[in-house]
């Protein structure tokens, strides 16, 4: 079973302090990079910084998941060009806390495939609507 690595896009610092957060809770995390596009900052940029990440992560034999905040902005469109690029990553969009939590937990011990379920479930399972009576 192949390393896993995940690579978070997002809008502005989000996935950076997505990342941070989750670390309080979990302690720091290998294989995992965040990346953000602030307002004014270059898509090109931003993809050739990702693109590296993927390369670096791929030399080394490690699937890759991309994790980014909403589909259809530019963070989520530089994740999708990656997909086309390479082989073995796989996308997830709507990342939150509960699915890079599931990411760290089970990662060493899922194939890819399971991996991405479990993420997204996590995810919609987190998600509740409490009511006052």
């Amino acid at each position: 079973m192949n390393k896993k690595a995940a690579l978070i896009i997002t809008h502005g610092s989000f996935g950076k302090e997505l990342l941070k957060s989750v670390e309080m809770i979990m302690g720091e995390q290998e294989d995992t990079f965040a990346l953000g596009l602030s307002l004014g900052e270059s898509v090109d940029q931003l993809r050739e910084e990702a693109d590296s990440i993927i390369v670096e992560n791929q030399k080394a034999g490690k699937d890759i998941i991309l994790l980014v905040d909403i589909l259809g902005g530019s963070p989520s469109n530089v994740a999708l060009y990656l997909v086309k690029k390479y082989k073995n990553i796989k996308l997830i969009t709507g990342a939150n806390m509960l699915m890079l939590i599931e990411f760290f937990q089970s990662r060493e011990f899922d194939e890819l495939d399971d991996l991405i379920e479990k993420i997204i479930n996590s995810g919609v399972e987190g998600i509740k609507k409490y009511e006052s009576q």
